[in-house]
């Protein structure tokens, strides 16, 4: 049970929790900040404060690790914001997941769940 349970913990938090929150903070939270009429502002629009606390109150989302939190935020808005696709920012968030997963599993440190 305990197998079943870690596969569905590594496949969910690749699968699933990346496209949740790739679309709600890139797509809907830092453009709404922008503007509340927000599929207005396109997806490559540069807006500092936005950026930074968009990427913050990701950060916090996981208070475990906030400082890697916040600098995975930054990272995966700026894909959005260079590339004009929140595709790229999924892809990076669930590779992100994905590893982490198979780290923790592989060196036992579950203390990162």
């Amino acid at each position: 049970m305990a197998g079943f349970y870690t596969l569905v913990r590594v496949v969910g938090s690749s699968l699933v929790v990346p496209p949740v929150e790739e679309i709600f903070y890139r797509s809907f939270l830092y453009r709404y900040f922008v503007k509340p009429d927000f599929l207005t502002i396109p997806l490559g629009r540069f807006h500092a404060l936005s950026f930074i606390v968009t990427s913050v109150i990701f950060g916090l989302a996981h208070p475990d690790r906030w400082i890697p939190g916040i600098f995975c935020g930054l990272a995966y808005q700026w894909l959005v914001i260079s590339n004009k696709r929140l595709g790229d920012a999924i892809t990076a968030h669930a590779v992100t997941n994905l590893l982490l997963g198979i780290w923790v599993v592989w060196k036992g440190a579950w203390n990162f769940w």
